[in-house]
């Protein structure tokens, strides 16, 4: 395992970085340059021990270790530019030519290499691309027609006729170990995608159960299909109680249309909605006895699909995902605002009325207090008679004891209102003055 380390590592920092950011991807790009690019390390490192072995190489396994080159390329090509598929691609059409070119130099397609033209497409099934596999497979017939087509036309030099048994054993032994390979190299990304996805369903599940939120799917016609166990406590029934119309038919009948419309604008446009309605709630008081009550709910709701479907039978089929969230307590904050500012408002209004009635209350008598004092005082210039002094004299007497009393009766009220006011004799001294004086003249 220490030894293996620097090497995954390594691994690890030749994938692109388009690629590290989904864990299935980063597994394919692992699983394409690691058997190519050590695999081809190896061999050549190996090949200096064979020439030691066998003698002087051949032009057949020349061109062969000349090919050991392509897979590192092609791995550096994959892990500069992060296109998977161009790279599968390009790896099938280089051991398409190793192949093609080391059949014409052994019998065309009776050597022992034809094998191989079936192993190009099996590779290229990796790759999980209808487009690389029909690629790959265009490589082999093609290849396959090439080497028909120049032994028939005896263009081809023949096959060695000492060991054809020989050669054909190493051909299909060694396809069969690459073949196993690319078995092995298919099942780990099978392996990875399965416990991917399982902890990916695991991750959404544990959500699912602990949020407080409940999460529902809706059909077109808003079917209920799935509902999180936290509905249960939301609603205060069973799940399966919820399914198909169950929820619908506990939405206030005021509502409903309101549900009804954001889950089918959302199916219909794609595009996300939300809405606020009232639910009934069942559950049990002190004495055992069901209840039931009207919360309000928020739904927000998104359509399943991402984007929207291009022809109207995709826009049917499209599926609702919401989410419900409890939001009583939200409404009535909201009331009790809504409340308050009325209040606020109506006590505003009365608060304008009692000064508009106060300052009227106020003027008049003091208007007349302080005209028909002025006048008395001119009484030389305007020749008052003393019968007209009496009567002016009166007239700010009543004004007096009319503003004594209005002030009087705004004194009863505050204390009234406050409980704890204690009256002066300062605020009186202007009124009682008034009214003594004009008592004196009267």
């Amino acid at each position: 395992m220490g030894l293996l380390a620097p090497i995954r590592n390594y691994i690890e920092t030749l994938i692109h970085p388009s690629a590290q950011r989904d864990v299935l991807t980063a597994a394919r790009h692992r699983a394409f340059i690691a058997p190519r690019l050590l695999g081809s390390i190896v061999a050549l490192a190996a090949f200096p021990v064979y020439l030691l072995v066998r003698g002087a190489p051949s032009a057949i396994e020349l061109l062969v270790v000349t090919w050991l080159v392509a897979p590192i390329l092609i791995a550096y090509f994959l892990s500069r530019t992060g296109r998977y598929e161009s790279a599968h691609v390009l790896s099938s059409l280089a051991l398409t030519g190793l192949v093609t070119a080391v059949a014409a130099a052994t019998g065309g397609i009776e050597s022992f290499a034809a094998i191989w033209l079936v192993v190009v497409p099996l590779e290229a099934a990796l790759s999980a691309s209808r487009r690389v596999v029909a690629t790959a497979a265009t490589f082999t017939l093609a290849a396959t027609g090439l080497l028909v087509l120049l032994g028939a036309y005896h263009l081809l030099p023949a096959a060695a006729p000492n060991a054809p048994a020989a050669l054909a054993a190493l051909g299909i032994v060694s396809a069969g170990l690459y073949g196993t390979g690319l078995a092995l190299g298919a099942e780990a990304l099978a392996r990875t995608s399965f416990w991917l996805l399982y902890a990916e369903e695991d991750r959404y599940r544990l959500l699912a159960r602990n949020i407080n939120d409940v999460i529902t799917r809706h059909g077109r016609d808003g079917a209920v299909l799935f509902v999180s166990p936290a509905a249960g406590e939301l609603f205060g029934t069973r799940i399966s109680a919820l399914h198909g119309h169950g929820l619908f038919d506990r939405v206030h009948v005021v509502d409903r249309p309101a549900y009804l419309t954001a889950l089918g604008d959302t199916a219909a446009l794609g595009e996300p909605s939300s809405v606020e309605f009232r639910v009934r709630r069942e559950g049990v008081d002190a004495d055992g006895r069901p209840t039931a009550e009207f919360v309000w709910i928020e739904m927000r709701c998104r359509p399943l699909e991402q984007g929207a479907a291009a022809d109207s039978d995709k826009a049917d089929r499209r599926e609702v995902v919401a989410v419900l969230r409890d939001v009583t307590e939200r409404k009535r904050h909201q009331q009790a605002l809504l409340d308050a500012r009325a209040e606020a408002e109506r006590a505003n209004a009365a608060k304008s009325r009692f000064l508009a009635t106060m300052s009227h209350e106020l003027r008049t008598p003091l208007n007349a207090i302080i005209g028909f004092s002025e006048m008395l005082t001119k009484e030389t210039a305007l020749r008052l008679d003393a019968d007209r002094r009496t009567e002016y004299a009166g007239l700010i007497h009543s004004s007096g004891h009319h503003l004594l009393s209005v002030v009087n009766g705004i004194l009863d009220m505050s204390k009234i209102e406050t409980g704890n006011f204690e009256i002066t004799p300062e605020p009186f001294a202007p009124a009682h003055v008034v009214a003594a004086c004009c008592g004196i003249l009267a």
